[in-house]
């Protein structure tokens, strides 16, 4: 959702922007549906206006179920995010001849004799072309990332939503673990999942990310903020509402984001469907209870 349509995440958007313009990778955990991702993805948003290099990256998909998977979705993005962009024929041609051995690219800069900015970037636009199809693999894509990062001043940030899910790609963890460890790394990586015991299992003592960033807690919408923002919406969607019948919504939803809104959405539909538009308390009190008849509510 985007950051102007969610109601009282704007404190939650700064802070998270604050740490990650700060380096410091971070955590967040929490139940489905309470609005992780949509933080999360406010935060890169902005950091693309910063020039960041943002990426969005969602384990869950159908493509990411192997590491070269993984390193095939991050290359993807970066290259439509423009990391390693070409910068005229003959760096095309530099990078073509130099595929073969990109994927040593730790020490690029010095291995491969590059000796200005606009070659480096060949180099990274020749790793992440060529792990389109899962090669060079992650390694290679990440210290891509780096290096382009390092020649641009341009930093890199990565979401990695449904993190529980990193525990299925044998060598992931150690892999961003080196990354995530490295001093001044340009490279920053927030973590979301709702799978709580699992994705907390990734941070126990043993594990290569178990000291790695800080956990970032998501606070509960304030009941302030979720009036004034329902009251607004449903000015918008010219539906009339009291106060006492939105807070009987905040209420009957505990301040839940993803309830809240569904009982939000019943209402208008029912609203609407009035001659006059009006929400009326009986009208409230039944979309509460079709709400929660709904399969969305669990």
């Amino acid at each position: 959702m985007p950051e102007d349509r969610q109601i009282g995440r704007r404190p939650a958007i700064d802070a998270l922007e604050r740490r990650v313009d700060g380096a410091v990778h971070q955590w967040l955990i929490g139940p489905r549906r309470i609005g992780k991702t949509s933080v999360a993805k406010a935060v890169l948003a902005r950091l693309r206006t910063k020039n960041v290099v943002a990426l969005d990256v969602d384990l869950s998909k159908l493509g990411i179920s192997t590491p070269e998977g993984l390193a095939g979705e991050i290359a993807r993005q970066a290259q439509a995010a423009r990391a390693g962009a070409q910068q005229g024929r003959r760096l095309l041609r530099l990078a073509t001849r130099q595929a073969s051995r990109a994927g040593t690219l730790g020490n690029a800069l010095k291995d491969l004799g590059f000796d200005d900015e606009g070659e480096a970037l060949a180099a990274v636009s020749s790793v992440l072309a060529a792990a389109d199809d899962g090669t060079p693999g992650l390694a290679s894509v990440l210290e891509a990332l780096a290096l382009h990062a390092r020649a641009t001043g341009r930093r890199v940030a990565i979401l990695l939503d449904e993190v529980d899910l990193l525990a299925r790609l044998k060598g992931i963890e150690g892999e961003i673990s080196r990354w995530a460890r490295e001093p001044d790394s340009p490279i920053v990586f927030v973590f979301a999942g709702s799978e709580e015991a699992s994705v907390r299992a990734l941070r126990e003592p043993g594990r290569p990310l178990a000291a790695v960033g800080q956990e970032f807690h998501l606070a509960d919408i304030a009941t302030e903020d979720w009036l004034h923002g329902l009251r607004q919406r449903f000015q918008e969607a010219n539906v009339t509402i009291v106060d006492a019948e939105l807070f009987s919504i905040v209420e009957a939803s505990d301040g839940h984001p993803r309830r809240t809104m569904l009982i939000a959405t019943y209402v208008h539909e029912a609203a609407g469907a009035q001659p006059d538009r009006t929400a009326t308390e009986v009208l409230v009190t039944l979309a509460i209870s079709d709400a929660k008849a709904d399969h969305a509510w669990t």
